[in-house]
This record gives C-alpha cells, sequence and structure tokens, in this order.
C-alpha cells in the first residue's frame, strides 16, 4: 500500500468515526429531547388505548402514536403533571430531583404486583418490630439474609388492596432514598418510583396517581 493510499484510508476512518459519533449524539439528544406541550398522545400498550400527554413522556420515540411495548414517564409531584417551561429545571436536578416521580407502563405478564406481594412475599421476609409511618402507614424491616439490605417496606394496614411500597438504600448503611410502588391494572403493570421524602404525603400521591390513570385510560 502506497503513503498516498494509506493516508486516504486513515481519513476514511477518522471521518466515519465522527459520523457515527455525531449520529449517536443525535439519536441520544433526540431521545432525550425534553417536551413541553402537554397534547395527548394516542398510543397501545398491550392492546389497551392509552391517551398520554407528550411532555410525561421521557422519549421522542413514544410520543409516536401507536403500539409500544413500553412507556417511561417522569411528572412532578404532587400533581403529578408532565414538563413545561417553567417546570423544566425541577425535572433535571442534579442527582434524583426530590418531586419528580418516574413510571413505566407495560403489558401486566402475571407477575405478583406490590399489593399482592404484601402477604405471600414481603411478610414472610420481615424482620424486628413494626415501624410507625408517616399517616397510618405501617413499616417493617425486611431480612438482609434474604438479599433486602437495608430494606424497608411500608403499607396501608386493613384494606384489601392496599398502597404498599419498598424503599431501599442509595448504599448500604445509609437511610432508604428511594421508593417503589407497583400495580397490575386493566392488563398493565404500572411502576412508580419516588424519592423516600413523598412517603410523608403519601395519601397525596395516591390520590394523585389514582387521577392519572383514569386521565390516561388505564382503569379496570
Amino acid at each position: 500500500m502506497s503513503a498516498r493510499t494509506a493516508v486516504l484510508a486513515a481519513l476514511a476512518l477518522v471521518v466515519a468515526a465522527a459520523l457515527a459519533a455525531g449520529l449517536w449524539l443525535w439519536g441520544m439528544r433526540d431521545r432525550e429531547r425534553p417536551e413541553f406541550s402537554d397534547r395527548p398522545v394516542a398510543v397501545t400498550v398491550a392492546g389497551r388505548a392509552l391517551a398520554i400527554p407528550a411532555n410525561a413522556l421521557r422519549f421522542v420515540a413514544q410520543r409516536r402514536p401507536g403500539p409500544h411495548d413500553r412507556l417511561d414517564l417522569a411528572l412532578l409531584a404532587p400533581d403529578l403533571e408532565g414538563r413545561t417551561a417553567a417546570t423544566g429545571a425541577r425535572f433535571d436536578a442534579p442527582g434524583q430531583p426530590p418531586d419528580v416521580v418516574w413510571v413505566t407502563i407495560e403489558p401486566h405478564r402475571g407477575d405478583l404486583d406490590a399489593a399482592a406481594r404484601l402477604a405471600t412475599v414481603y411478610a414472610r421476609l420481615f424482620v424486628g418490630e413494626p415501624l410507625a409511618g408517616p399517616d397510618g402507614l405501617t413499616g417493617r424491616h425486611l431480612s438482609a439474609k434474604a438479599g433486602y439490605v437495608g430494606e424497608e417496606v411500608w403499607y396501608e394496614p386493613g384494606v384489601v388492596r392496599p398502597f404498599v411500597v419498598r424503599c431501599w438504600p442509595a448504599s448500604a448503611g445509609e437511610p432508604t432514598a428511594t421508593c417503589l410502588h407497583d400495580e397490575a391494572v386493566a392488563g398493565l403493570l404500572v411502576t412508580w418510583r419516588f424519592p423516600r421524602p413523598m412517603l410523608d404525603d403519601w395519601r397525596t400521591l395516591a390520590a394523585a396517581r389514582r387521577t392519572r390513570l383514569a386521565a390516561w385510560g388505564v382503569a379496570p
């Protein structure tokens, strides 16, 4: 191979790498591009027709009407509304934003949701004494021997389909920082992930959750 040919080949590799990097960056920007419009997007998941505000959907591809395998949302508490020009900075706070709830909607494939796991799974793993929680919730530590190091379950006692969350720390030895509630409804599994301090006003969060599900078309 001549020197000229080698130089041209090297240049071609550089150009190809630059194009690939540019396309990747463009795709990532498009994938996570903010949206401020609350226009409803007609989508389906597992055959269920839904109307989700565009500014609630995190990814551009999921803002296209039609069927989707899964939807990912970001909502601002306490009303669980999507991003606006006025609230955008709160969604982009470094680390775990203190008032953002992350939601996934996907087909329910038969796994137990949080309410069903309370009696069938979690109750067998409780250790220590019950904990008094905010506004009537009861808390229990989960067994570290079962792999739930530093984790807790908080639930609404005396209810057929209780509000149940599992909370875990960012790292071992720290207080719990993140909580998760999932529920099977209308053939879908809806998962809510939020910062632990929101649990202090869990009734407001639960009421807003029901309101949003009804508005989106996720109802029994």
